[in-house]
């Protein structure tokens, strides 16, 4: 069968279809699952700047923070104090000058460098980039919703039995409009719980012109290390599809920035959203399994379906969702999305899972997200943000 479809900006964890056939090579799980960004990437420093004959505590957040960590402002070197892999804390020297220099951080996992990264003034600097960042003084849409932005990396054990023709799919849609008292995420249940077959439901039916292109954009402003361009269909929602798994860099810090159009000016919006971490070394292993003829190897107990993954925590959250499909004729039976914090186990009640029949096809889904939101300068809306690394797999139900 298919992949089901999901609404237009609907959260993308509609899950596909199934079948069997072919050959039986098991590959192990190292062979399917993606994991955290290999090296070292410097997002931001906080603070950027210091006076000249001050020493300053400056906090750096980026990836590949792990062994022992030295940083250099300039030709200055210093060692930091490594906080977890991706937060390093250092004490910037006095320069007794003012001056700007780049940012150089060398670990266990290589060396990155931040250009212009750290200021000494006399004051604080002021940002005069060449950047619309579209502010009109405009507050009407303060404390409405103005828009949505997705960005999601799905990975795929078998994409033959689910009816999809690559192992990866990387996607960003986003669209504009008028501000409104709805809400895109308003459906997602407590973490904790459960529900039965989730229905998102659109916060609006039309969308704005907001020029010919949309970026995120990861990196500095002139040299992104990153530049995804979405374009607009007929309707004005933008849509990248078809992305490298390099664009969707993982616990990063993603600027938005929009060309402008009829409806909606041009502005730039920095550290915009985040995106999750990867996952790695999730049980049940068999889920992962890309033949077609082992593909429904992992058996779910519904009296113990129990799902483990390596976790960073933090404040994502975590869902594993379920299609179920009947066992001889592969009717579709219904979806169950269980949604908690990202502590690297759940649980699904067998409350949940009673009503399917024994040997029930199930699609697996396991994702971590996070939802966010930032604010459109011509209006002072929240553009809601939701961004998903998920591993999509296939099982059994046990009764």
């Amino acid at each position: 069968m298919a992949p089901r479809s999901s609404p237009s900006l609907a959260l993308p964890l509609l899950l596909a279809g199934c079948g069997s056939s072919g050959l039986d090579t098991r590959p192990s799980a190292a062979e399917v699952l993606d994991t955290a960004e290999a090296g070292v990437g410097i997002d931001r420093l906080d603070p950027s700047w210091s006076l000249p004959d001050e020493e300053t505590e400056v906090t750096l957040t980026g990836r590949g923070f792990t062994g022992t960590a030295v940083v250099e402002f300039g030709r200055a070197a210093v060692t930091a104090t490594i906080v977890d892999a991706h937060t390093l804390v250092v004490t910037a020297p006095a320069a007794g000058v003012e001056t700007t220099v780049d940012v150089t951080v060398t670990t266990d996992e290589g060396t990155a460098t931040l250009a212009d990264g750290f200021t000494w003034a006399a004051e604080e600097p002021i940002d005069t980039g060449d950047a619309d960042t579209g502010d009109t003084g405009n507050t009407t849409g303060a404390g409405k919703v103005g828009g949505l932005v997705q960005y999601q990396l799905l990975q795929i054990a078998c994409p033959s039995c689910l009816g999809y023709t690559s192992n990866l799919q990387v996607v960003a849609t986003a669209g504009m409009h008028a501000p409104t008292s709805k809400s895109w995420l308003s459906w997602l249940p407590p973490k904790g719980t459960c529900t039965t077959n989730p229905a998102p439901a659109a916060a609006s039916a039309t969308f704005d012109d907001a020029g010919s292109s949309l970026w995120l954009e990861y990196g500095p402003d002139d040299h992104p290390e990153v530049s995804v361009e979405l374009r607009p269909g007929s309707d004005h929602v933008y849509v990248a599809d078809g992305l490298a798994a390099e664009d969707f860099v993982r616990t990063a810090g993603y600027r938005v920035e929009v060309e402008g159009g009829a409806d909606v000016p041009a502005f730039s919006v920095t550290e915009a959203f985040f995106t999750p971490d990867a996952i790695s070394a999730l049980t049940p292993a068999e889920m992962l399994y890309t033949e077609p003829r082992q593909a429904f190897s992992a058996v779910i107990p519904a009296n113990r379906a129990d799902f483990t993954w390596s976790s960073s925590g933090g404040s994502a959250a975590f869902a594993v969702v379920l299609d179920v499909y009947h066992p001889k004729t592969s009717a579709f039976l219904g979806e169950l999305f269980c949604l908690d914090a990202d502590s690297g186990s759940l649980r699904i009640p067998a409350a949940e899972l009673t009503g399917y029949p024994d040997g029930a096809l199930l699609v697996i889904g396991m994702y971590r997200y996070a939802t966010a939101g930032f604010t459109r300068p011509d209006n002072a809306s929240t553009v809601e943000t939701l961004t998903t690394f998920g591993v999509l797999g296939t099982g059994v139900l046990s009764n």
